[in-house]
């Protein structure tokens, strides 16, 4: 039942947060990849767009997600995809809890880990109630699979279909091989079988993903520079800093930041230090959900890690660290406050969700349609009534693509009016 609860309540929230700060989004906002997928996927078939690398690799989550989409007419293309998003969070929100509910954690704090993927603050700068960021809650759903123990077992398919979507969605997940190394020197038997599987499945997919990375025109370097490092790090304090109700901000760069906060090295390199201690603290505990939120919270910081060094450690590459930050202070939390104690950690969930308040509407930039997606779609269609031979350019929120994003055939905004649906 809290599964259950838990998928229809974060639905809604996903959807609401948008939808409160823009009145309008559900008939005027397509976000992005969640259109240009679609697009794609209308103009060149499903697989053919499955297997287009973009920004140089798979992308299978939010490919598949813009399939059904793709269904449907142009001109409800804003109503589908916020409602695809918002199923979508509550899924793989639910699916979290679960997770954890299986690996023992207290409901309370289950319950609140689930609410944490949509009501944290840094969600809603960027990544709420958009499927192309979907991705960072699979790979917290596969990062608990690696980092708990169950008893019982999960049934067998669960980890290792986790972690291979997460490794043709995002190369990243690699990370989550470090768990599973640990789980295979620790544990005999049974369980050992079981982490081999899901060992071979984790290394499945990143040779399929490593296939088509090394295959792709539009390549994305990832290159370990000094520059690029000093960046994250300086960077990771805003992530940490959104976490105080209403400070969370993205600046002209589209990166996160907090009034309070100029980076700084120093700062970055204690917070990662403070990161750093509390997760050895969490390894030496006793307790199975604690060495568990351990595992969860280091395995959530090298995911975010390893695309920041693209140059580029925006909002969106935080999102998983501060998810797998919160939920191990809750497993803790609960582990000092048990038994008799049990309410406080309840009130004091509640009252960190009822200090994020303020931050329930999602960003202006987040929640605003630019261009408004009917008004751009009939001023298309009526290009293509003058000249049907022609080529249109569909824009998507916020004002995107970007002059400096390139995006390659088929996976491409340019398409021939045939594909443009008649008002």
């Amino acid at each position: 039942m809290p599964v259950f609860i838990i998928f229809i309540v974060t639905s809604l929230i996903s959807l609401l947060r948008v939808t409160v700060t823009n009145r309008e989004a559900l008939s005027s906002l397509v976000w992005a990849e969640d259109g240009l997928f679609p697009l794609c996927i209308a103009a060149h078939g499903y697989v053919q767009c499955l297997f287009d690398p973009y920004a140089g690799y798979l992308l299978f989550l939010s490919r598949s997600l813009a399939a059904p989409v793709a269904l449907f007419p142009q001109s409800t293309w804003p109503l589908v995809t916020n409602l695809v998003a918002a199923v979508t969070f509550g899924l793989l929100s639910s699916l979290i809890t679960y997770l954890l509910l299986r690996a023992h954690v207290p409901v309370r704090v289950a319950v609140g880990a689930g609410l944490v993927t949509v009501l944290l603050p840094i969600v809603g700068l960027e990544t709420i109630n958009t499927a192309g960021s979907a991705y960072m809650l699979l790979l917290v759903a596969a990062a608990i699979t690696v980092s708990f123990t169950f008893s019982p077992q999960l049934p067998w398919f669960i980890t290792p279909l986790l972690l291979f979507l997460s490794a043709i969605t995002i190369p990243s997940s690699v990370v989550l091989v470090l768990p599973l190394l640990a789980a295979l020197i620790a544990y005999p038997g049974e369980q050992r079988k079981r982490t081999l599987l899901s060992i071979a499945t984790l290394v499945g997919g990143l040779v399929v993903q490593l296939l088509v990375i090394t295959t792709a025109t539009n390549t994305r370097s990832v290159e370990i520079t000094l520059r690029s490092l000093k960046d994250w790090v300086e960077q990771f304090p805003n992530a940490l800093f959104s976490l105080v109700p209403t400070v969370a901000k993205l600046d002209e760069l589209g990166r996160l930041s907090a009034f309070f906060y100029d980076p700084n090295v120093w700062i970055g390199l204690l917070s990662l230090v403070a990161l750093s201690a509390f997760a050895i603290f969490l390894f030496t505990r006793r307790s199975s959900q604690l060495r568990g939120a351990g595992w969860l919270l280091v395995t959530g910081v090298l995911i975010g890690f390893i695309p920041a060094l693209a140059g580029y450690p925006n909002n969106r590459y935080f999102v998983v660290p501060i998810i797998a930050l919160v939920i191990s202070i809750f497993i803790w939390m609960s582990s000092v406050f048990e038994r008799q104690h049990q309410a406080i950690t309840i009130v004091i969930i509640a009252l960190i969700f009822l200090g994020w308040f303020p931050d329930f509407g999602a960003s202006q930039f987040r929640a605003t349609a630019s261009p408004p997606w009917n008004q751009m779609l009939t001023q298309i269609q009526e290009q293509c009534q003058l000249d049907p031979n022609s080529a249109v350019t569909f824009t998507f929120s916020p004002n995107w693509p970007f002059e400096d994003t390139t995006i390659l055939h088929p996976t491409s905004n340019i398409v021939n009016c045939d594909i443009v649906q008649k008002p």
